[in-house]
């Protein structure tokens, strides 16, 4: 048989009858934070691209990355994280926040462990109450991965909007062990040995087919976990509020209980007579309209306004981060090791993540570091 007609036959093979175009890769990845590409990093230091891929509906890289750990506040507040930390990731860079999480009250700033009583706490805001660190992204990679980040990911990544996933039976093929089937939109599919979820699991769960068929162990843990939607706006300033390093919590509203604008300043650079500033609400409705957002974003402008005089004057640039999974917990580690137990080809990643009993109090980016 001529090479032609062998490569033909393999083209056969690959796309059936019914259009699809179907590959096999050993790991897939999908979801496209930090936990899947570390993930990607760890697993492409021994397999090749066309054995790992990562599979997301946006485009990836590095300087992604950067911007946005940069527009963001702290989500490291505890020394056991920071220890823990140092432990996987020995060159990395965290440093406390140079003062306590206060907040505004009677036009004063107070300290939450003192008289004062703040606002009543919405969501998850306690958690910020703790003291922040500073931490350098690229401080969590080696020298070499951080430089080849982009490459790594333009030769792995498929940008695809998912149809489905099927958790297929005992694989047949000695070879390409088909655990998993991923269809998506463009009428393409990927079968893979290994599946890696760095997505939220009530998502994950959503896109599964078949769930019926497969043990509530799955069910239970993807149907338990919460997440929170928030939206993080970073000001570039020029003026200097002389509040840097610590979080501040300014009340949305002095009558409503409508939880807090959480307020983090960068040091003043001098030499650009500029500093930067993220501000993060939660955002309460489960599917928020555009108005409603441009209309909370004007409300914190005039807030902040009235707690650091001359706010909005001062503001040269700003840019606007929401994720409707910005923050996910309720991960339950007994759920979870049952789950790894009867999946074994499965794994959670990102916030979602197994770590060890000393660690299960940890949430968000530790988590997603651990």
């Amino acid at each position: 048989m001529s090479f032609g007609l062998i490569k033909r036959f393999k083209d056969l093979k690959k796309t059936p009858d019914n259009g699809v175009k179907k590959t096999f890769a050993q790991h897939v990845i999908i979801g496209g934070d930090l936990g899947a590409i570390l993930k990607l990093v760890e697993l492409r230091k021994s397999h090749s691209a066309e054995q790992v891929r990562l599979v997301s509906n946006k485009p990836l890289s590095r300087k992604n990355l950067e911007e946005e750990f940069r527009q963001s506040i702290s989500q490291i507040r505890s020394l056991p994280s920071v220890e823990a930390l140092y432990k996987k990731h020995f060159n990395a860079k965290l440093l406390p926040f140079k003062g306590d999480s206060v907040f505004y009250k009677d036009g004063k700033f107070h300290d939450f462990n003192g008289r004062a009583k703040s606002m009543e706490l919405q969501g998850n805001e306690i958690f910020f109450t703790h003291k922040g660190y500073d931490y350098e992204i690229e401080s969590f990679f080696s020298a070499e991965d951080w430089g080849n980040l982009d490459e790594l990911i333009q030769s792995s990544q498929d940008m695809k909007i998912f149809e489905s996933i099927l958790k297929l039976g005992a694989p047949t093929d000695l070879v390409e062990k088909e655990e998993w089937s991923l269809t998506f939109k463009d009428f393409s599919e990927i079968s893979c040995e290994n599946l890696y979820v760095a997505i939220a699991p009530h998502k994950f769960l959503n896109l599964i087919n078949n769930k019926n068929d497969l043990d509530t162990s799955l069910i239970d843990f993807c149907s338990s976990t919460d997440s929170l939607s928030a939206m993080n706006v970073s000001f570039e300033l020029s003026k200097d509020f002389a509040m840097a390093s610590q979080t501040i919590f300014v009340p949305q509203s002095m009558t409503h209980e409508w939880g807090h604008f959480l307020v983090e300043f960068k040091d003043f650079i001098h030499s650009t007579k500029s500093a930067m500033c993220n501000v993060l609400f939660l955002v309460k409705e489960e599917e928020p309209q555009a108005e409603d957002l441009g209309a909370k974003i004007k409300l914190m402008k005039r807030v902040l306004d009235r707690v650091f005089p001359d706010f909005e004057k001062s503001i040269k640039s700003e840019a606007i981060r929401f994720d409707d999974d910005m923050f996910i917990q309720g991960a339950r580690i007994e759920s979870l090791l049952e789950v790894t137990a009867k999946f074994p080809t499965l794994e959670f990643l990102g916030q979602s993540k197994l770590v060890e009993e000393s660690l299960i109090n940890e949430q968000y980016l530790t988590r997603t570091l651990l």
